[in-house]
C-alpha cells in the first residue's frame, strides 16, 4: 500500500505511542505530509524506467503495413536502509517528572531523526557513505555540463551562470518549474522563502504569493500554486539546505540550491520495507533505563527523470525578477 506517515498512524498504528511518535515525524520536517512511501519487498524496489519510444508509430498509406517497433525500458533498481536509534531516559529521572519526561526525549529523538532524514533527502551519497540512500543533489547532477534543465539525464538548471551565482530569479524559477511534470512542491533554503515577502512588496518584482494552512495547520507559503517548504527550519544544529555550494560559473562556496518536485507514487517517493516501527521496550534488565527504540528501513526513488529539477547557483540575496 502506497501512504504517506500520517495516513499509516491515523489508520493503522496500533498504539497511542506509536501513532503519537509517527506522527511527530511529519510536524518535525513540512514537506514529510507529502511525501507517499511503496513498498520495498526484502529491502530492494525495482522499476522500469522510459528510456526510449517506439520509432514506428507514424501515418501509412492505404494497403501499406504498418511499421514495426518498441520502445526502450532501462532497468533500475533502489535500495532502502535502516535509520533508526534507542530512547533511554533513566527511571530516576520518570519517578522525579512523571511520564512526561520520556515524551520529551522521544520529541527530541524523532527531530535528530527528522534533521538527519531530512539532510540525506537532499545530500545523501551512497557512493561515499554506503549506509545512507543517495539524496536529490546527486540525483540532479548536470551531465555533459548540461545546465539548462532539458537534459533527460542532466535535471539541473543554473540560476545564474556567473561566478559565484546570483540573486533569486522568479523568471527562471518560472522556467524550473515549468521543466517539471506537475509539480506540487519547492523545497528551499529558510532565507529565501523569507525574502518572498519583501519581493512581493517590490512592485517591480512581484511575484504571485498566498498564504494558507497545510493538513497538520501550520501556516504555509505558496509561490503560485506551490507550497514552499523549509524541511525543519530554524535549529540551533545546522541548517537545511545551506549556502555551501559552488555555483555553476565557479566563485566561492557560497550558494544553494532550490529543488522543483512532485512527490506522488509515480515520481518522488519514499520506500520501505515496513512502516516505521516503534518498540516500548520499559525498564530494561540494567534496572536504570527505560528504552523506546525507534526504527525506519527506509529510502527514496525518483521513479520519473522529470519529476524533479534542482535549480542552483543561488545566492542569499534580495530576489530580482
Amino acid at each position: 500500500m502506497v501512504q504517506t506517515l500520517i495516513e499509516y498512524a491515523k489508520t493503522f498504528a496500533e498504539d497511542d505511542k506509536r501513532r503519537a511518535i509517527i506522527e511527530l515525524f511529519p510536524e518535525m520536517l513540512d514537506f514529510m505530509s507529502l511525501l507517499p512511501f511503496k513498498p520495498a519487498p526484502g529491502g530492494v524496489y525495482r522499476y522500469q524506467e522510459e528510456a526510449a519510444l517506439p520509432d514506428n508509430m507514424g501515418f501509412r498509406a492505404i494497403n501499406e503495413l504498418p511499421g514495426e517497433g518498441h520502445g526502450l525500458l532501462n532497468d533500475r533498481v533502489e535500495q532502502v536502509f535502516p535509520i533508526a536509534g534507542n530512547v533511554d531516559v533513566d527511571r530516576a529521572l520518570v519517578r522525579r517528572h512523571g511520564s512526561g519526561r520520556r515524551t520529551i526525549d522521544e520529541r527530541m529523538s524523532i527531530k535528530k531523526k527528522a534533521k538527519v532524514w531530512a539532510d540525506t533527502f537532499i545530500d545523501g551519497d551512497n557512493q561515499s557513505s554506503p549506509r545512507e540512500y543517495t539524496g536529490l543533489k546527486a540525483r540532479l547532477a548536470a551531465v555533459g555540463g548540461s545546465v539548462d534543465g532539458t537534459n533527460y539525464r542532466s535535471r539541473i538548471l543554473a540560476n545564474s551562470e556567473a561566478s559565484g551565482g546570483g540573486a533569486l530569479s522568479l523568471a527562471q524559477l518560472d522556467r524550473a518549474i515549468g521543466l517539471v511534470n506537475d509539480p506540487n512542491a519547492l523545497i528551499m533554503p529558510k532565507a529565501i522563502k523569507d525574502r518572498f515577502a519583501a519581493a512581493q512588496r517590490d512592485t517591480n518584482i512581484g511575484g504571485y504569493i498566498t498564504l494558507d494552512k497545510d493538513e497538520m495547520g501550520r501556516p504555509i507559503t505558496r509561490y503560485g500554486d506551490l507550497p514552499i517548504f523549509t524541511g525543519y527550519g530554524i535549529s540551533p544544529f545546522g541548517e537545511f539546505i545551506p549556502f555551501d555550494e559552488v555555483a555553476y560559473g565557479g566563485g566561492s562556496a557560497v550558494t544553494s540550491s532550490i529543488y522543483v518536485v512532485r512527490f506522488g507514487e509515480d515520481g518522488v517517493c519514499g520506500l520501505e520495507t515496513a512502516p516505521m516501527e516503534v518498540t516500548d521496550f520499559g525498564l530494561l534488565q540494567d534496572g536504570v533505563y527505560m528504552r523506546v527504540n525507534i526504527e525506519h528501513d527506509c529510502g527514496i526513488c525518483v521513479e520519473d527523470p522529470f519529476s524533479a529539477l534542482r535549480m542552483s547557483s543561488v545566492t542569499n540575496a534580495a530576489i530580482v525578477k
